[in-house]
């Protein structure tokens, strides 16, 4: 891109220091100092605060995009440019311009909410295979598409990556693209340039508030989906209304976007109500009243287990119908969707007498809904196993405790990634949340020991949740990230 196209594009963006001719060129735009090229645009993200100058200093890129409010020394052989806005979220509109603007040849579906985002854009991608859809995901779990498995090492790349994802999805033939739309994506402007055909929220509870200044931020941030869902022709919005936070994130979308189509999910205030919910070991069932459109009642079977999984399927579902897609292929497939990596994962013992379930629940509304869940299922006896990790909200700790306590049998607690914090203090701190005189059945920081604690000790017929880490293959301790897998050190603890 010539750099008299980018100011004559972007008029807020001013020449700051050094000089360019009308035929000067940058290749590409990034917001990460790592994967700069010495002809890239570097968008110095605002967040980089007191470290920005030494960024800008230290870049190998001719060409830098910084804040009005950063102060940087004179550097020579570069071209400096400001703007009164983050440079962050500049990026992904450049970058899209650059790439030709892939995500509006595709039909891209961002999901946002505090738990069921990989979930959802899994059961979608798999739904929309099932309908002979080409289908991309955009995650926690990582990129796939074409049978091909990638780690970006965040819920929504920065905002380059995403539009050279975007892109090279494009090019292989995908056609539609289901996202997760992280509150810190939003709100940097991650997702900015990126044409959304549909917008979903599951739910809004406590999380991230080391991020965000307090809830209303962090649903403002999530609302900003739909702001942008809006801008776009032929879109809708489908909400879940009776999840928590769900009427206040569906009034605050109607106030923003009072023109957006909403389709909206509950038994209240909802036009797609769920009821006769019943719950097995084999299987999760209920039945949804849809439109005389749409088709009327209908009764819906699902592998996926409990509670929260109705409203997993359920979201989806409606999501599908509003894309036009056929319905009686639609339940079909729901009735055998893959289990989702690190979502309510199980693994049994070698002669099926027992069984642990791995869940990424790692706040206090997604460990209550998975302890809910299982508990549905009747086992004999739930052993619930949980951390917290370091370097985050710690004002949810003693709250996720107190929702153990009640809803398990018996209690382990245990690292999740205690980052630089002392695994025992953040032991601590869960154990204050505890009754007076409750004790856990095993406090072991080392997670290994744990797991083979809990399963060794699990009862014929019970069930040992682990809940925290779900598909993360990883374990952070310290500034070390060590290989470290759930699932795999059940098998080793079942024998298998």
């Amino acid at each position: 891109m010539k750099l008299s196209e980018l100011l004559s594009l972007f008029p807020d963006i001013k020449i700051s220091s050094g000089s360019y001719t009308s035929d000067e060129t940058f290749n590409f735009v990034r917001t990460d100092s790592r994967k700069l090229e010495p002809n890239d645009l570097f968008c110095l993200p605002d967040s980089s605060g007191d470290k920005g100058a030494e960024y800008a200093k230290t870049s190998s890129s001719k060409y830098i995009l910084i804040g009005s409010k950063l102060k940087i020394p004179k550097l020579d052989n570069k071209i400096v440019l400001k703007t009164d806005l983050d440079p962050e979220s500049l990026a992904g509109p450049i970058a899209s311009i650059i790439l030709g603007d892939p995500s509006s040849k595709l039909k891209v579906i961002g999901v946002t909410g505090t738990n069921g985002k990989t979930s959802l854009t899994h059961i979608l991608a798999y739904l929309g295979e099932s309908q002979g859809k080409s289908c991309g995901i955009i995650g926690t779990t990582g990129v796939k598409f074409k049978g091909v498995l990638s780690d970006t090492g965040y819920t929504t790349p920065d905002p380059s990556s995403l539009q050279s994802i975007l892109k090279e999805m494009y090019d292989s033939g995908v056609e539609y693209v289901f996202m997760e739309a992280s509150s810190h994506g939003l709100k940097l402007g991650r997702t900015n340039g990126v044409h959304f055909k549909v917008g979903v929220f599951s739910n809004l509870t406590q999380d991230h508030l080391d991020f965000h200044p307090d809830m209303e931020d962090y649903l403002n941030s999530k609302a900003l989906l739909f702001s942008s869902v809006a801008l776009n022709p032929e879109t809708f919005g489908v909400i879940d209304s009776d999840a928590p936070g769900g009427k206040d994130f569906k009034s605050a979308v109607e106030t923003s976007s009072p023109n957006l189509k909403i389709f909206s999910l509950g038994r209240s205030s909802g036009e797609f109500e769920i009821h006769s919910e019943a719950f097995s070991l084999e299987k999760t069932s209920y039945q949804i009243r849809l439109s005389d459109d749409w088709g009327g009642d209908t009764d819906i079977s699902t592998n996926l287990l409990g509670g929260f999984n109705v409203r997993n399927t359920a979201l989806s579902f409606v999501t599908a119908l509003g894309l036009g897609w056929e319905k009686k292929s639609l339940l079909t497939a729901l009735e055998s969707i893959p289990q989702i990596p690190g979502r309510f994962q199980i693994y049994y013992s070698k002669d099926k007498s027992r069984m642990a379930v791995v869940d990424y629940a790692h706040t206090p509304d997604a460990l209550e809904n998975i302890l809910r869940s299982i508990r549905e299922s009747r086992p004999k006896e739930l052993i619930a196993l949980f951390g917290c990790g370091g370097d985050r909200d710690k004002t949810k700790r003693p709250k996720m405790a107190k929702i153990v306590q009640e809803l398990a049998d018996k209690v382990i607690l245990t690292s999740d990634n205690p980052r630089t914090e002392n695994p025992e203090s953040i032991l601590d701190d869960i154990q204050a949340g505890f009754t007076s005189g409750y004790s856990p059945m095993l406090r072991e920081a080392d997670r290994a020991k744990a797991i083979l604690y809990g399963v060794s000790h699990l009862k014929e017929g019970g069930c040992l949740l682990v809940a925290g880490k779900g598909h993360e293959d990883y374990q952070i301790i310290g500034r070390d990230k060590r290989h470290f897998d759930d699932g795999e050190e059940i098998r080793k603890a079942f024998g298998i």
